[in-house]
């Protein structure tokens, strides 16, 4: 699978691999990555994300 990368804003981009989310935010000295694998991770994050009280479009 190839891995395109989205910009999601305020300087991180995501891509998928096939087995895990890459998250990538570009730095002076090297990029930070976070690496959340397809499985017990990422559905921990999205738990996480139903959480806050974030207004979502109708």
């Amino acid at each position: 699978m190839s891995e395109r990368e989205v910009y999601l804003g305020d300087g991180l981009y995501a891509s998928f691999d096939g087995w895990q989310v890459r998250l990538r935010a570009p730095r002076e000295g090297g990029d930070h990555e976070v690496f959340l694998e397809d499985g017990l991770t990422l559905q921990a994050f999205f738990e996480f994300i139903d959480t806050l009280p974030i207004k979502r479009p109708s």
